[in-house]
């Protein structure tokens, strides 16, 4: 009995092989498909060619599509596994599409390698908007990151912005080019000051005469009125002086 079992199976075998072998592959419209999603993720525009009848080893995993040569005018169709395989299929692309979709990825592609090269720099910048005419004041500056090649006419030190006026409107968080502000002198030449002397145990003040200008952070020389000694003093406000 069993060995009519085995000639049946046989024959059946061999009336309809394609079937059975059939069952073990990839139909071509199978990958053609897996590599029509893949341009699409990539908003490439083209057309796989393919035969979508041929069939090719089975894959018990999903399929990987990468470009070949860093563009999408032919593309990898690998499988990972126990059995892993890899083909090389050829995309077309319209005659319009040819060249820009093309090109277009191929910027697309330098822009991320030329993120990824490029190196970040700190910069000065402000917290928050101001408009033309605003002072900026210690509390408005902060450091942010920028690309070296964009780090052009700009203050690398957040403490050089202290005390300088706008001349436009600058955004919070960007950049501030030196363009956009003008000197800004809090104290000016020959000006009557107010010397401030902190200590531990004892606060100072005095009246005197500044002999040159200076902006916020500034050293510069004043005269006291009272005695005619001349000292170095910081600027530290408006008509203010710190020693």
């Amino acid at each position: 009995m069993a060995r009519y079992i085995i000639l049946i199976f046989t024959f059946l075998t061999l009336l309809n092989p394609s079937k059975l072998t059939a069952e073990n592959k990839i139909p071509g419209n199978i990958i053609k498909k897996a590599i029509e999603n893949t341009l699409a993720l990539n908003n490439v525009n083209a057309t796989p060619v393919i035969n979508e009848k041929k069939l090719f080893p089975k894959c018990a995993h999903d399929l990987n599509v990468n470009p070949m040569h860093q563009n999408w005018k032919t593309v990898s169709v690998e499988c990972i596994g126990t059995f892993p395989w890899k083909i090389i299929i050829r995309n077309k692309f319209s005659s319009t599409q040819n060249v820009s979709s093309f090109n277009l990825n191929k910027e697309s592609q330098a822009i991320i390698l030329e993120k990824r090269t490029i190196k970040e720099v700190k910069v000065a910048a402000i917290k928050r908007s101001i408009r033309r005419g605003d002072v900026i004041t210690p509390t408005d500056v902060i450091e942010i990151s920028i690309p070296e090649n964009k780090a052009t006419d700009i203050f690398p030190n957040f403490k050089d912005l202290i005390g300088r006026r706008a001349k436009t409107t600058i955004k919070a968080l960007t950049p501030v080019y030196s363009r956009q502000l003008e000197t800004n002198f809090m104290i000016e030449e020959d000006m009557q000051v107010e010397i401030i002397h902190h200590s531990t145990h004892i606060s100072v003040q005095m009246e005197g005469i500044a002999l040159e200008n200076g902006q916020f952070g500034d050293w510069i020389k004043v005269k006291n009125i009272k005695s005619g000694r001349i000292i170095l003093a910081k600027v530290v406000a408006e008509k203010k002086v710190n020693v």
